[in-house]
């Protein structure tokens, strides 16, 4: 994590808010998680939360790979204000964005299945989450904003 806090804060392009929000996705499924695991420790008969906990590590793995990603694009587009790259920083985004809405719908499942003691990771997952959804949102309205524009088409 130290190594992740000092790219983030150094001088360089990337990794940046996009990166941040992918981690902050990561971070709530992982809390997420948490209370998945413990609420099965409690009921480890309630056959709805181990398959949440596979769900929910591929939700994981895929936000921390979107992060990378992100850096990747965000740098490529920055260097070269190419319009494909730019579509691609879009893309990533918006499939961050749509793994914010993945990880929604798994909490609103299994959140009546968590044990009382746990709903503090919940909530801890559902403001992640929030946080990612925002900056995601706004990082594609900056990049659409910023893609050259495109030539008239022939008539």
């Amino acid at each position: 994590m130290g190594e992740l806090l000092t790219a983030l804060a150094a001088a360089h392009v990337s990794p940046g808010a996009g990166s941040a929000g992918a981690v902050a996705l990561a971070l709530a499924a992982a809390c997420a998680m948490k209370a998945v695991s413990i609420s099965l420790k409690h009921d480890p008969d309630d056959a709805s939360l181990a398959p949440a906990l596979v769900r929910l590590s591929r939700l994981a793995s895929d936000a921390l790979g979107g992060a990378d990603r992100d850096a990747h694009d965000f740098e490529t587009f920055v260097h070269t204000h190419d319009a494909a790259a730019g579509r691609e920083l879009v893309h990533t985004d918006e499939h961050l964005e749509a793994l914010v809405d993945a990880l929604v719908r798994e909490l609103d499942d299994i959140e009546p299945h968590i044990a009382a003691t746990m709903a503090g990771d919940v909530v801890a997952a559902r403001a992640l989450a929030e946080a990612a959804r925002i900056i995601q949102k706004r990082n594609v309205t900056e990049t659409e904003q910023a893609l050259p524009a495109s030539p008239p088409a022939p008539r």
